[in-house]
């Protein structure tokens, strides 16, 4: 049998030590590469059997530590899975991955799940890969870091049915992460992914002038996936907005939806912007588009446009041209899902939508 490793970089992560081992330890060895913990992650996690090791670095960079804490590894190791703290493996996982390397799989790509609904399927989910061979990997970036194939090997990458459940420590510091993400454009000024990223996070800080800046410089760069360039776009866009440039922010609003027609978060800005501007019908031409297009499943999905935002546009500007049953129709919808701190208002507009019914 195949040996597997388990392995992870750690700081103060005593809560989630006991979630994390109960999910992968059928793993032939678990490895927690500590950074400085101050609590009981270390004690806790060694009196699972889970192997613990200090290490430090300084300046900090996540590149660094997830490549000492993957050198901690023996080299006999056969399947090699990055794990963070608050992550967890679907049971079964195991023989599947197994399987995989049987097959010559052996960098597979599944499913890294960010919130469940209900009846357990995702809420979104993005595609990972971080399960791969001991030999032949390396970590880059400061942060945001990806497991890349050292140059000259290859490998393949086809999805299994794995999933690792992320969830996410709202109580943890992202103080370092502009700092990383300037210091990772500039080390690579080309990448398009850094660059996506660092719009992301000056947006974050509502550095709207920075985030324009970036937005221009991320932009022009000819790669980068299509839901992700339109988001740049409508950071930008707001961006502008933010700073009382309409006609720049109609601009960018435009390229994101040029840029990814299919995904509904960009023509639900632009029916914002339209409805802020006072064009009810551009509004509901943007907003009706919720009747058109399919929801889509992954990191950049705003599920409370789905759920109520884009029916509540469609139903304000329904209302405003004289479409009184439509506005009743979709005030229904928005207020069905609504969330309780905007039912009040939304249970205001229908009344006043069935007013104007006639109801």
């Amino acid at each position: 049998m195949p040996k597997v490793a388990v392995y992870t970089i750690a700081l103060n992560e005593e809560k989630h030590v006991q979630r994390w081992y109960d999910s992968i330890k059928e793993a032939d060895l678990l490895l927690i590469a500590d950074t400085g913990s101050t609590d009981k992650t270390k004690e806790l996690a060694e009196s699972l059997g889970i192997t613990v090791m200090d290490i430090s670095v300084k300046p900090w960079r996540f590149d660094v530590a997830r490549n000492a804490s993957l050198a901690l590894l023996p080299g006999d190791i056969d399947i090699c899975i990055q794990l963070d703290m608050d992550e967890v493996l679907t049971p079964g996982w195991r023989p599947i991955v197994e399987q995989a390397f049987a097959d010559g799989n052996n960098w597979p790509l599944y499913k890294h799940v960010n919130g469940r609904k209900e009846d357990g399927t995702p809420v979104f989910y993005s595609m990972y890969y971080k399960i791969h061979p001991r030999h032949g990997f390396t970590w880059k970036f400061p942060i945001h870091e990806v497991i890349v194939p050292i140059p000259g090997t290859e490998f393949r990458r086809d999805f299994i049915s794995v999933e690792a459940d992320h969830i996410q420590d709202l109580t943890k510091s992202r103080s370092s992460y502009l700092d990383l993400l300037e210091t990772a454009v500039r080390e690579e000024p080309l990448d398009w992914r850094m660059n996506h990223y660092l719009c992301r996070e000056y947006r974050q800080f509502e550095d709207w002038l920075k985030v324009l800046q970036s937005a221009y410089k991320t932009f022009a760069l000819p790669e980068g996936w299509d839901v992700e360039r339109a988001s740049t776009c409508m950071w930008a866009s707001e961006a502008a907005d933010r700073l009382q440039l309409p006609q720049l922010a109609f601009e960018w609003a435009e390229k994101a939806t040029l840029s990814a027609p299919h995904f509904y978060e960009m023509w639900h800005w632009r029916a914002h912007l339209a409805f802020m501007a006072g064009n009810w019908q551009e509004c509901r031409n943007f907003a009706i588009k919720i009747l058109e297009l399919q929801r889509q499943d992954h990191h950049l999905v705003k599920p409370w446009v789905w759920d109520f935002a884009g029916y509540d546009l469609l139903a304000l500007s329904s209302s405003r041209l004289g479409l009184a049953a439509d506005a009743l129709k979709y005030g229904q919808m928005a207020l069905d899902g609504a969330p309780p701190q905007e039912t009040e208002r939304l249970s205001a507009n229908l009344r006043d939508y069935q007013a104007a019914a006639g109801n």
